[in-house]
């Protein structure tokens, strides 16, 4: 990919403050003329026109024939890089609506008590909720359910366990009722029409049930059969190690005072994940640590989708241990003898992508594939001027295979992200999305119907392909490690995995200052990265970590204690992507709670700056602490613009006069 010349990525703070406002005003509103910035930012046009000559003379923005300015990072083959002072969340962004956040925080105390009075059983807990909830989203997307059918469907994924407060064995009956009852209290958002689906579905996640069912709410149909029967798979699903406290240490506990408890928790210890592939056959591929014949999870699962109408299948995949590592070059060499043709292979430059991007690669090449990479940068804007420019100019004739990682398209862009896709599919080519931000769900069944392979999972899954051994695994839980992802269980969490992530991030971080000045540079950047951990070599990792604190993770100010919330109002310093390290280092300097579980005495951090005409808030509840509310659910929806991000870390852009209301009410919900 030859690359013209272009300006370096545009530093905002070294400009002067008129060259700045423009720049920070066409990132955000689009482009515009000298007379429309003048009259937006209250300048002289003068003033304006002069600025706008420096800046495009200085390659920092173009200015079209008619006087229009569009910012750029950099130029490929003509085509201008979108800048952006703030890069996405490196959480997946994740949906919730004010009525699901009222919902799942009325659930949560329950379910954490439920999870405590059932410590010999399996997981029953938030983090065995959450990720139902995710299985049971990401399925109904699958399934095209309208919104009104997400809505019930979610709600019945967050309440089904509740009832085990009382009785195990009847447990669906009383969470039934308590969803009944919560509503009548009005401790739940749900009219008694909505509550009574909502409560059937909970009955209905096991033993007897109607598949065919289907009632009226309001003037709209609902499939109830189908969302029960989603509810049920994606239950089922929940079937790997996350879900056991089991270790080799309580093995004898567990011969010795447990017997026939025993092949119940090592049948979850066999099995190493579970995710989705569509194609459009849905199969619901496993992964597990040996061959198995008899695992008590997986035949479960198989009786209860057997048990549904649902025409999916279900794949074993046996995983072998860690092997040594096989140089790159002895993959290629294998490519080039059987040759499947070139896979263009697309991701942003971010922790997660890269560790994505470099499991992929390798998969691809051992399939036979030769393997050319695009990378850009993870800015807001970048996803979208991919397909509208990148991907919409570039002639399919030379690839066989496109894979792209985690783009996050903004929702109007959708249909020309489609039609790019039908455009490669009509040319023969396969197509391979793998997107773990739930905005860009909304058009899976298009996506399938075009015979496009979408896979989903946890956030340790998006990556290409069947891995040829536990490697893959290893550094798929350290990619969802890095995300922090509330779904993963860390109750196994060591601390060799902690000192990885932090030396990923620093070597990210530390390629992200450099000056790429086009497509070819950022492929430059992510090269070394991808070849290390495609070389399983954690060691280099390992050794780039002391640094990583003192460099990206050092808290900008003190900041001030407010109850259990740490508020700091200073801009973030370095790498805005970083503040999130920050804040978490922050969290866990105010130390611990002496308390069963991991309970921080601050486990709440707010981050608010002003920037430009409006204020930035960042928000984090430490994903490790066992008793907080995730923040998430304690964000003032009604008060303020949705956020993006997930339930442990969210971040939105406010209004200036509403800025002081929102973060007061997030506080408050926080010390509540």
């Amino acid at each position: 990919m030859m690359a013209e010349s272009g300006s370096n990525l545009l530093d905002l703070l070294t400009l002067p403050p008129l060259q700045r406002d423009i720049i920070i005003y066409l990132t955000r509103n689009g482009s515009a003329n000298a007379a429309t910035l003048a009259e937006r930012l209250e300048l002289q046009p003068e003033e304006v026109e002069h600025a706008l000559a420096d800046l495009a003379d200085r390659e920092h923005l173009r200015l079209s024939d008619d006087g229009q300015a569009q910012p750029t990072l950099g130029r490929t083959r003509r085509r201008t890089l979108p800048a952006r002072l703030w890069p996405a969340l490196l959480a997946a962004n994740r949906l919730y609506s004010i009525q699901e956040a009222a919902t799942l925080r009325t659930a949560l105390p329950i379910l954490q008590f439920a999870r405590a009075k059932l410590s010999e059983f399996a997981d029953h807990g938030p983090g065995h909720v959450l990720r139902v909830r995710s299985f049971a989203v990401q399925l109904g997307y699958i399934m095209g359910l309208t919104p009104t059918e997400q809505h019930l469907l979610r709600s019945a994924a967050l309440f089904h366990d509740v009832g085990n407060i009382i009785d195990r064995a009847d447990h669906h009956i009383t969470s039934q009722e308590t969803v009944l009852k919560l509503t009548q209290a009005g401790e739940l958002p749900f009219s008694t029409a909505e509550a009574t689906l909502v409560g059937l579905l909970c009955r209905w996640h096991r033993r007897e049930y109607d598949p065919d069912r289907c009632d009226i709410l309001g003037d709209e149909t609902i499939r109830t059969g189908l969302l029960a029967s989603i509810l049920r798979v994606a239950d089922a699903m929940d079937i790997d190690h996350r879900r056991s406290d089991y270790t080799d240490r309580f093995a004898w506990v567990l011969r010795f005072f447990y017997p026939d408890e025993l092949p119940f928790w090592t049948s979850l210890e066999e099995i190493l994940g579970l995710r989705m592939h569509c194609t459009p056959q849905v199969t619901l591929q496993i992964l597990t640590r040996d061959r198995l014949t008899d695992n008590i999870q997986i035949t479960m699962l198989r009786r209860d989708l057997a048990d549904t109408p649902l025409p999916w299948t279900v794949q074993e995949n046996y995983i072998p241990q860690e092997t040594a590592s096989i140089p790159l070059e002895a993959l290629a060499a294998d490519a080039a003898l059987s040759h499947n043709g070139s896979a263009l292979l697309v991701f942003p430059f971010d922790p997660h992508s890269l560790v994505m991007a470099a499991l992929s690669r390798k998969q691809l090449q051992a399939t036979g594939y030769t393997v050319e990479l695009l990378c850009y940068p993870d800015t807001v804007d970048a996803p979208g001027w991919l397909w509208r420019e990148a991907l919409a100019e570039l002639d399919p004739a030379g690839y066989a295979h496109l894979i792209v990682l985690n783009d996050r398209p903004e929702p109007a862009i959708e249909a020309e992200r489609l039609q790019v896709i039908a455009h490669w599919r009509s040319a023969d080519l396969c197509v391979s999305l793998l997107n773990r931000h739930e905005a860009n769900w909304a058009r899976l069944p298009e996506l399938v119907q075009l015979g496009v392979e979408v896979t989903l999972g946890g956030d340790w899954a998006y990556f290409w392909g069947t891995p040829t051994d536990q490697t893959a695994l290893t550094w798929g839980r350290l990619a969802a490690l890095c995300t922090r992802d509330p779904a993963q269980a860390t109750a196994n969490f060591i601390t060799a995995e902690q000192t990885v992530i932090e030396g990923l991030l620093k070597v990210v971080y530390d390629a992200t200052t450099q000056a790429a000045d086009d497509l070819t540079g950022w492929v430059a950047l992510a090269e070394p990265i991808l070849a290390r951990i495609e070389a399983n070599d954690r060691a280099y990792f390992i050794d780039q970590a002391p640094d990583f604190v003192a460099a990206y993770a050092t808290p900008p100010d003190p900041g001030r204690v407010e109850g259990r919330v740490l508020c700091l109002t200073q801009p973030p310093s370095n790498l805005p992507q970083a503040y999130y390290w920050a804040l978490e280092q922050a969290i866990e300097g105010q130390g611990r709670t002496p308390a069963r579980g991991i309970c921080f005495n601050v486990p709440y951090a707010v981050a608010t700056w002003p920037d430009g005409d409006a204020v930035e808030l960042l928000a984090i509840n430490h994903w490790r602490d066992e008793t907080a509310t995730p923040i998430r659910l304690l964000y003032p929806t009604d008060l303020g613009p949705p956020p993006e991000g997930n339930e442990n870390a969210i971040r939105v852009r406010l209004a200036a006069e509403q800025a002081e209301t929102v973060v007061g009410a997030l506080v408050a919900a926080c010390n509540q």
